[in-house]
């Protein structure tokens, strides 16, 4: 199954379901005072640089983040959002003699078509999520990103339905865990519960509300991985439900299915579902001793991170030839490498960043307008989430390092 694509199949179907329950009302008494965080990381002051020295990151890749968000900052759009194909309308001009070159790499439809982008909401919550990585917080002063953030949290703080809701439940815990003010414990306990809520009879969260699958699932588990820190209560059997899970989904050497019928809708085991499945666990912290863990672990460790290009044509019944893509070059594949194997550590870590870093600061464009994004060259940026998208998803893996404490030591 490829994973925009099941993205975009719960729009017209789950959206609907989602936003048809509502927001849990949030509860009126005091929020009480948070423990010290044990997913956010140390994300300012010393504490971040002794992460980013542990665990890989260097003034490189501190300057690429800076770049990225720069870029960002400088294509949002004035209601908060940003728009994934029409960011271009704050691109810098030029002059009338010399005209700068806008920047390229629209998003588009669903499935790829040449229209607009419909999923504005869920590629701006993992923009928000790039700025909250960084220590970027709403009315920090001196920070040139505060009203960045300010707007976008006023955007999508209000997220009831679609895939954006899981995204923008993690990064308000995020934001309530850094600040520690109480301005967003409510809605953090309200989001949490919502998301306990949904989980589906097989103990995980799917688009279609008729069984889980793993890319909503893996953007569900990673709001309640981090809710605790934001004053959410989750279940204690989440991890091992969704665990079991996975485990009822068809694996072929380490491959995994996007849902318990996915041959039924023509979907086979994928490597993308694969580190999905290791984030999860990685995050809820079960199942990690098991044979299913370990096949996926090794897949990852095998697929580092390589931007390559290049494409063979395939024979799809009633399409005729399709060129399809060869290579693992998907950043939204690599994010979820990136998240699962920070967890994991050890030489899994090591050498996943080490490809990271290559990938992606040698492909970080320097200069233009376009300075500090990537090219969305990736299968799944290419054809849905274009620039920004790519750009929020190169960023949030370069700040890995101090984004997250590791769970387990």
């Amino acid at each position: 199954m490829r994973p925009v694509r099941a993205i975009a199949l719960l729009v017209l179907v789950a959206a609907a379901a989602w936003a048809q329950d509502g927001p849990t009302q949030p509860p009126t008494t005091p929020p009480a005072e948070l423990p010290a965080p044990k997913l956010v990381g140390p994300r300012t002051g010393a504490e971040r640089k002794k992460a980013l020295a542990r665990y890989g990151g260097s003034a490189a890749t501190e300057q690429a983040v800076a770049a990225a968000l720069d870029w960002l900052a400088r294509h949002q759009a004035d209601n908060g959002l940003w728009d994934a194909d029409g960011f271009d309308a704050h691109c810098e001009t030029g002059t009338a003699e010399k005209p700068a070159k806008l920047c390229e790499g629209k998003g588009k439809g669903q499935h790829g078509e040449d229209i607009p982008c419909p999923f504005d909401a869920a590629i701006s919550g993992f923009a928000l999520l790039a700025f909250l990585g960084d220590g970027h917080l709403p009315d920090a002063a001196d920070d040139r990103f505060a009203p960045v953030v300010k707007k976008a949290v006023a955007a999508l703080e209000g997220a009831t339905g679609g895939w954006e809701f899981p995204i923008v439940a993690e990064a308000l815990a995020e934001l309530e865990a850094m600040e520690r003010k109480g301005t967003h414990a409510a809605q953090v306990k309200a989001n949490t519960a919502r998301l306990a809520d949904a989980r589906d009879a097989d103990g995980a969260w799917g688009y279609w509300g008729q069984g889980s699958d793993v890319p909503f699932a893996t953007l569900c588990a990673s709001a309640i991985a981090v809710a605790p820190d934001g004053g959410g209560d989750v279940p204690a059997d989440t991890g091992k439900k969704v665990d079991t899970w996975l485990t009822s989904l068809e694996e072929v050497k380490g491959k995994l299915a996007y849902r318990i019928d996915g041959r039924n809708f023509g979907y086979t085991p994928t490597t993308s579902n694969a580190h999905c499945a290791v984030a999860i666990r990685e995050l809820l912290g079960a199942g990690l001793d098991g044979a299913r863990h370990r096949a996926h672990l090794s897949l990852v460790a095998g697929e580092l991170p390589v931007w390559k290009i290049s494409y063979r044509e395939v024979d799809v019944p009633g399409r005729g030839k399709v060129p399809v893509q060869i290579g693992n070059l998907s950043m939204y594949q690599w994010y979820f490498g990136t998240v699962g194997a920070f967890q994991h550590g050890g030489e899994t870590w090591t050498s996943w960043f080490g490809a990271v870093k290559t990938a992606l600061l040698g492909h970080q464009v320097k200069a233009g307008c376009a300075r500090g994004s990537w090219d969305p060259e990736g299968w799944y940026e290419k054809r849905t989430g274009g620039r920004v998208w790519a750009t929020a998803l190169g960023a949030l893996m370069l700040e890995q390092p101090y984004r997250h404490r590791r769970l387990r030591g």
